[in-house]
């Protein structure tokens, strides 16, 4: 909880009034109310007597066992893959619970352990004995989660909680899970654009309809990419094909690049076993990395903000141990031209 809260829910507890709280502390009533709405906060020399007041002590007052900042969430997140390596799962996983048990209320620090180690979990680290204890502590983790007040962090716990439902086979669960998401919110994009229009604010219009435009085409991409994992299990690889003909004309026509096409044609030559095509696949996938920034060059995004890094350099070493240890590529370890291609990404 954040102070403001903190201040209100004790307050509360302790029957005290705003009103009575300022005459405890020689503050007026209005500025108390102030604090509990977050407008402002008490001064640094009325913290221990405010504690006092409100029979907690600081640590609860400033949440100090209650929340951590985003940077220091994602430098926590950023060492645990590290240390996976290094120490091991187990180990990494106790030192995990540690931090959870140091901030029980911080979902965001709960959820995002709880997808990291799920992510290691799957790849197959631990004993089957071993996954199933770890795998309960995993999942209550994300239990917790869903009773969050922050509804996006309970959503994309309820996410995650539903495909480990599905997965063990739970699926009446898994849908009850997913019934607690409510449908999709009114968004206000088109009208805020048609206001700057109005008032003359063009290039505000601009930004609003190029950021709609680059998420509808990069959601009809990964609809089109879940469609071609569909039809390879059912086996219908001339169909999935042409989806993946699709995808590369989508990304091609809105500037996209080269990249997102090859992989979608990937997994099909994979499953295929075509030595010939999975190697010219993987040589554009390599030669298409560079293209995945074309977007900030468009003319169709020209009024789009992006981000600084661009994420090449994670791209190339995602790829290089993706060759090194994917078992869907042990066919075509022994051919020349793969062999070559490890030793350009080397």
């Amino acid at each position: 909880m954040k102070i403001n809260e903190v201040i209100r829910k004790y307050r509360k507890e302790q029957n005290l009034t705003q009103e009575q709280i300022a005459n405890h502390l020689g503050v007026t009533a209005p500025a108390v109310n102030k604090w509990e709405n977050g407008i402002s906060y008490p001064d640094i020399t009325l913290l221990a007597p405010l504690a006092r007041i409100l029979n907690i002590n600081i640590d609860t007052l400033l949440s100090f066992k209650d929340d951590l900042t985003d940077i220091e969430i994602n430098q926590f997140i950023k060492d645990i893959s590290g240390e996976i390596s290094s120490l091991g799962y187990i180990k990494t996983f106790n030192k995990v619970s540690n931090k959870v048990k140091e901030y029980p209320n911080c979902y965001k620090l709960i959820l995002y352990v709880a997808q990291i180690m799920n992510a290691y979990l799957a790849m197959g680290v631990e004993t089957v004995s071993e996954q199933e204890k770890y795998q309960k502590q995993i999942t209550a983790w994300f239990e917790i989660v869903t009773f969050s007040n922050n509804k996006e962090l309970a959503n994309m716990a309820i996410i995650s909680l539903s495909q480990e439902y599905m997965n063990k086979g739970e699926y009446e669960k898994a849908q009850k899970l997913l019934d607690k998401i409510p449908p999709s919110g009114f968004d206000k994009r088109t009208t805020q654009a048609t206001l700057f229009i109005k008032r003359g604010e063009y290039e505000e219009a601009y930004e609003i309809y190029e950021k709609m435009l680059y998420q509808y085409i990069n959601n009809v991409i990964n609809i089109l990419m879940q469609l071609i994992s569909l039809l390879c299990e059912e086996k219908n690889y001339e169909k999935a094909l042409k989806y993946s003909e699709l995808v590369d004309k989508v990304a091609n026509n809105f500037d996209l690049g080269k990249y997102i096409g090859a992989s979608s044609k990937l997994p099909i030559y994979l499953v295929l076993k075509d030595k010939n095509k999975s190697i010219e696949t993987l040589e554009e996938i390599i030669k298409g990395i560079d293209s995945l920034t074309c977007a900030r060059n468009s003319k169709l995004y020209q009024h789009m903000r992006f981000k600084e890094e661009d994420g090449i350099e994670e791209m190339e070493k995602m790829i290089k141990d993706s060759l090194k240890v994917d078992k869907e590529l042990d066919f075509l370890r022994d051919n020349p031209r793969f062999k070559f291609l490890m030793d350009k990404l080397k």
